[in-house]
């Protein structure tokens, strides 16, 4: 215990240092199975008891080992052939949201975003008629995006989920979506001057037990069907939607 308590930073306490760590493995989890919604819990967890100027950069941390460990249990699903593409666009909207990240109202983005994600979960997107390139676009407007709300993942996921009908493969392919984008706005945040050093220690747990988090989700996605899945998928980004608009207006 002792020795966990020394990778503690100073800016939280011990309570919310162990809830952290927890909700990890929780939201790795939650993001296994139905594909979205983890990286948006945990954020609204760390707003609450984090410095804001550390919550988006630990995020991005944080979300890239559990991405990167759901892209490496479920990599035979991985369709690589759309990666490329998403990943250069992604490249140029970081890199100008990273510009401008604090000259704009993260509350209006967020309302932007819900609107963009009920849309997408109810009057489907179909990608297919641009083919790989649409996401080009795509992987900019998210990476413009996560750079100022830092959970883009229900958007993206609404947006793309017609291409990967497949749970699995939709489940795979964004976890290199998203591994893609954390690993950019990281980097980012770093060039910026955001100091990670003191943060380390509560990052690594935190990915050490949301690995937990993944491997269990994974074994649970395997016995849900397409179907189901899908039903699921849409009522989770509508309640993740919904939440934001009711967090504008309450706010």
């Amino acid at each position: 215990m002792d020795l966990l308590l020394h990778l503690k930073p100073d800016a939280l306490s011990t309570t919310q240092f162990f809830l952290l760590i927890g909700l990890s493995g929780f939201t790795s989890m939650l993001n296994t199975i139905i594909g979205v919604g983890g990286g948006a819990t945990l954020i609204a967890f760390m707003i609450t008891m984090m410095p804001a100027a550390a919550v988006i950069p630990v995020h991005a941390i944080v979300q890239l080992g559990s991405n990167a460990g759901r892209a490496v249990l479920m990599r035979r699903h991985i369709q690589k052939q759309y990666l490329g593409w998403f990943f250069v666009g992604s490249v140029v909207g970081a890199i100008i949201g990273g510009n401008i990240a604090l000259n704009l109202p993260t509350k209006y983005l967020e309302l932007i975003l819900a609107v963009f994600i009920l849309i997408s979960s109810w009057v489907p997107i179909n990608l297919s008629f641009k083919g790989r390139k649409g996401l080009l676009g795509i992987g900019a407007f998210t990476a413009f995006l996560t750079m100022f709300v830092g959970a883009t993942g229900p958007f993206l996921i609404a947006t793309v989920k017609n291409l990967l009908p497949d749970r699995r493969e939709l489940g795979a392919t964004m976890a290199c979506f998203m591994s893609i984008q954390h690993v950019i706005k990281a980097v980012i945040f770093g060039l910026l001057g955001f100091a990670y050093q003191q943060w380390l220690g509560v990052i690594g747990l935190m990915i050490l037990v949301g690995f937990g988090g993944t491997y269990i989700g994974k074994h649970v996605l395997d016995k849900v069907s397409n179907k189901h899945f899908h039903v699921v998928l849409k009522v989770a980004l509508t309640v993740i939607a919904l939440n934001l608009i009711w967090s504008f207006f309450t706010a």
